[in-house]
């Protein structure tokens, strides 16, 4: 079997989550405008933080059960195991998600210094009202999360970006009335995400009546838990890599600044929805590929290409992150004036994006070896490098000193998750067509910064079109060691026969 036949499954259903998470977050793209238009920097800065919060919180409400779940569900040999497990993680994500929005919301007084700064307290924005409507959210949201893990695990990849993308629609909908026509200001963001929450929880009870029952199993609680919880210290880790950044720039620096960056970090995690597309597809796939005697060099050849998917996009963006943001629209520009100056962060937030990419790739080898309790320590290893260079830069530089700490994390987690997997599961990658990939990408770059071409917008054109030129020429196309060599080496080899004949 051609290797290519597993990798296309993957791309078919990376293509599909990829199509619905950016049709769904690209609802968030198009309300930038509206909230870098409509808001100051220090609301928004409220705004980003009380969704840190909520990213942090999501993560404490799951507990891990979503990683026993997918994989005790999808290596199960019998459906009324299958039946079993998926009954078990909801009854129980759905119990505690409620006892613990109750206890947000009771407390929700007691919790606003704890959530936000001073800055963020004098900003006149209803901080309790904020943390109740976080409590509602995250019980929607947790109480819907196994019936749509359910559609991934068997790969109904089509149902599932069908809810996602209606939710978004919802979400986009809810905020255009909200904060245009009641004029709710920063609350009413949250307003319409609970909106949106609700209405996927009552899309994930569809598919929970349509699936049917199994019996609730306190054996199989045991062993979700076992193998769970060991994934919440790494999924808290990755989330204060993605929100503490926040955090610490209100207590550092300003809410300001907070914002400035939350603005920057969202028009850079347009990596993230490719990454983010992949991630979706990646867990089922690799544990199903994992059975497969080439599994190995399928997983070396997704690398390869998926790091180059990343650059390309790096480049696309990068070197035209300053006319997207000023893009003029109707009289008003795509990010208010206001919020050009986080146009910084940008290319180093999609750096970060890149290199969890490669995180969750090398994470597979550990996963399938059961050695969760290793990723575990190299993400937590990753967050205190991460505190220590905010501690560190913020104070120098602001948001871009965040910006460069979540860069320098991501890279030394996946350096360290690559150490530990290739000492388990060895997997032969294509380290020098990735070194090509890599020289030809930066080369780009690189030139692209320098003043005489950084002010021509037709000159970085022409760099990112020759991209694909410098690739072929260096030999990156060919598909593997023993095919055909590149553009250089066959010149190289024609003119050395050449002068030995003559």
């Amino acid at each position: 079997m051609s290797l290519y036949q597993p990798i296309k499954r993957l791309v078919k259903h990376s293509a599909v989550y990829g199509l619905g998470h950016v049709l769904s977050r690209s609802v968030g793209f198009l309300l930038l405008p509206l909230y870098t238009n409509i808001f100051s920097t220090d609301g928004f800065g409220v705004a980003g933080l009380a969704m840190t919060w909520l990213t942090i919180l999501t993560l404490l409400y799951s507990y891990g059960l979503d990683a026993g779940f997918m994989r005790f569900y999808i290596l199960a040999s019998q459906e009324r195991e299958r039946r079993a497990i998926f009954t078990t993680a909801t009854l129980a994500l759905s119990c505690t998600s409620l006892i613990f929005s109750l206890l947000l919301g009771l407390l929700a007084p007691h919790l606003v210094t704890l959530f936000f700064g001073a800055g963020a307290r004098g900003t006149g924005i209803d901080l309790v009202l904020l943390i109740r409507l976080l409590a509602g959210i995250l019980f929607c949201d947790t109480a819907a999360f196994i019936p749509l893990l359910l559609l991934r695990a068997e790969e109904k990849s089509w149902l599932y970006v069908l809810i996602k993308v209606g939710s978004a629609l919802v979400l986009l909908a809810a905020n255009l009335y909200c904060i245009l026509a009641a004029g709710m200001g920063v609350e009413g963001i949250f307003i319409a995400n609970l909106v949106s929450s609700a209405l996927t929880l009552a899309a994930a009870l569809g598919v929970l009546l349509h699936s049917g029952a199994g019996r609730l199993s306190r054996d199989w609680l045991k062993q979700l838990l076992r193998f769970g919880l060991p994934f919440l210290p790494t999924g808290l880790a990755i989330a204060l890599l993605d929100s503490a950044d926040r955090l610490m720039l209100e207590r550092l620096d300003s809410v300001a600044a907070a914002g400035l960056y939350n603005a920057g970090a969202k028009v850079g995690m347009i990596m993230g929805l490719l990454v983010a597309a992949f991630r979706f597809a990646w867990q089922p796939y690799f544990l199903a590929t994992s059975r497969e005697n080439e599994a190995k060099k399928i997983f070396s050849r997704i690398l390869t290409w998926m790091l180059a998917a990343c650059l390309a996009l790096f480049l696309l963006m990068s070197l035209f992150v300053d006319e997207l943001l000023r893009l003029r629209i109707d009289g008003y520009t795509f990010f208010g004036s206001a919020f050009w100056e986080s146009s910084r962060v940008v290319p180093l937030i999609m750096l970060a994006s890149l290199f969890y990419a490669l995180y969750l790739i090398f994470e597979a080898a550990l996963y399938l070896e059961k050695k969760s309790g290793l990723i575990a320590l190299v993400t937590l290893a990753g967050v205190a490098v991460n505190l220590a260079v905010n501690f560190w830069l913020i104070p120098l530089y602001g948001p871009l000193g965040s910006a460069w700490a979540r860069a320098i994390a991501y890279a030394g987690m996946a350096l360290g998750l690559y150490g530990f997997a290739q000492r388990y599961y060895p997997i032969p990658y294509e380290w020098l067509r990735i070194l090509r990939l890599v020289l030809c990408s930066a080369a780009v770059f690189g030139l692209a910064m320098l003043p005489a071409l950084r002010s021509s917008t037709v000159l970085r054109a022409f760099l990112l079109a020759s991209w694909p030129l410098l690739l072929w020429g260096s030999g990156f196309f060919r598909s593997s060691a023993g095919e055909k060599s590149g553009f250089l080496s066959q010149k190289l080899r024609k003119l050395v026969a050449d002068r030995r004949a003559g």
